[in-house]
């Protein structure tokens, strides 16, 4: 789970792990046995509402996130109400990918809104070459990857390990539930070389884009104010000859699922910052349009812009 536990204090460590210990494994299980409605309910009111009253802190940074996004001040009404259905969209996330993780592929597609741009995914697939799906912590990327990789053909994920094991042991598993495979990055740049074959095998490796985890991202100006993206994703796309398709995973309000793949840009073998660092504005301000029209899917627990 995207939340960010350091300079916890040993005690507060030891909780999170046991309760996600417990609360991952029964979610999981209980997530295609029991009613939606039930789950939403228990994800809601069991998991994050404990977790927020423990740990404030962490809606305070959603808080002054959403602030800027909707140009309200933190402390207004709008603001606490989107801070608490983004809270609940981030539990629904889980309680999705791990129903349509372990549902048959027609379960996943007739919950399919809208599916937009799909030539674009397409005619990417036919040039023969990598693609770089490039998303967002946003949405549910995770059931769009389950989806694809049940309908079309297999798809590998680019993360950061989670701090709690019981969390990766489940992420891992539903994904391979859904012909989902990952790959393990960290500080190291050899950490990358699997996802490197991926595209230049022609394959699919999909990516966030909206967090600098290694502390080495670039400036880029983001709903007004300067902040740090990673450069990542076209350093491989660069490095791997792929097309980047910008690729967003959003939910409906009545929680079915829009697909959308904005058009595939290509970067140049160049990897220097002069040459890709108009591919990472654009893809920010892409970015900046969907975080815009859907500011409770974007999930950051912390403060985006630094103190704000």
């Amino acid at each position: 789970m995207q939340f960010k536990m350091a300079g916890s204090p040993r005690w507060l460590q030891a909780f999170y792990r046991a309760y996600f210990a417990f609360w991952i494994p029964a979610l999981a299980w209980a997530a295609t046995w029991w009613p939606l409605s039930l789950m939403y309910w228990m994800a809601r009111w069991l998991v994050i509402a404990p977790f927020v009253l423990v740990r404030p802190k962490y809606m305070r940074a959603v808080s002054g996130n959403l602030s800027r996004i909707l140009g309200l001040p933190p402390e207004h009404p709008q603001v606490r109400r989107a801070a608490w259905h983004m809270m609940w969209e981030h539990a629904y996330h889980w309680i999705d990918f791990f129903r349509y993780a372990q549902l048959p592929p027609e379960k996943v597609e007739e919950h399919i809104a809208c599916l937009e741009g799909w030539d674009f995914f397409q005619q990417a697939r036919q040039s023969g070459r990598g693609t770089l799906l490039l998303t967002a912590h946003m949405g549910n990327p995770e059931v769009g990857a389950i989806a694809l990789g049940k309908h079309v053909e297999p798809v590998h994920v680019l993360y950061w390990r989670d701090r709690f094991e019981k969390a990766e042991e489940f992420r891992t598993r539903m994904r391979l539930l859904g012909n989902v495979r990952g790959i393990p990055v960290d500080a190291s740049p050899l950490s990358v070389v699997p996802a490197l074959r991926v595209l230049r095998s022609g394959g699919i490796l999909a990516c966030h884009g909206d967090r600098d985890f290694n502390d080495q991202g670039w400036p880029v100006v983001f709903f007004g104010r300067e902040t740090k993206f990673p450069p990542g994703p076209f350093f491989l796309a660069a490095r791997g000859r792929a097309l980047v398709i910008p690729t967003f995973f959003l939910v409906d309000p009545d929680r079915r699922f829009r697909v959308i793949y904005e058009e595939p840009f290509e970067v140049p073998e160049d990897v220097s910052e002069t040459a890709l660092r108009p591919y990472l504005e654009r893809w920010v301000g892409i970015l900046e349009r969907y975080v815009r029209t859907y500011p409770e899917q974007w999930y950051c627990f912390y403060p985006f812009w630094g103190s704000q």
